[in-house]
């Protein structure tokens, strides 16, 4: 189970849970393999702007640490069997983890009873229907 307060993320790949900890280590990893900065990356992530290269790059370096043994031609099948949306959202948790020092429960429950529309998260991204204009001219011969 992960420790939110340390900033670790859960994420499900092939049937396993591995959990993610963020770490200098880790980022080091990543920024070697990827050859971008952590912040980057996270911001990339956040806009679902990452190459599929560096999201399996991404992946790998944090799940190779917690104990995943797949190649990356293998990873890049089971992010696209778990969903790639619902793996970019935990490794940007991952990313924003890092970069603010894991989690506080009292503040994440404030933040889910202020959230945002459904409409407007990551895991909905495309879906999103117009409304029409509250400002529509009324009287108009």
């Amino acid at each position: 189970m992960a420790n939110k307060a340390r900033g670790e993320v859960t994420l499900e790949l092939d049937g396993e849970t591995y959990v993610l900890v963020p770490s200098f280590g880790a980022v080091c990893e990543i920024e070697d393999k990827t050859g971008a900065n952590l912040f980057n990356l996270g911001r990339r992530l956040e806009l679902a702007e990452i190459s599929a290269r560096d999201l399996i790059d991404l992946a790998h370096a944090c799940l190779a640490p917690v104990g995943y043994k797949g190649d990356k031609a293998h990873l890049g099948e089971a992010i696209v069997e778990a969903g790639t949306l619902k793996v970019i959202a935990a490794l940007t948790e991952f990313c924003r983890n890092y970069a603010f020092g894991g989690q506080d429960e009292k503040k994440d429950a404030a933040a889910e009873t202020e959230a945002a529309p459904e409409d407007a998260t990551l895991e909905n991204a495309g879906t999103a229907t117009a409304t029409p204009s509250a400002a529509t001219s009324s009287g108009s011969a």
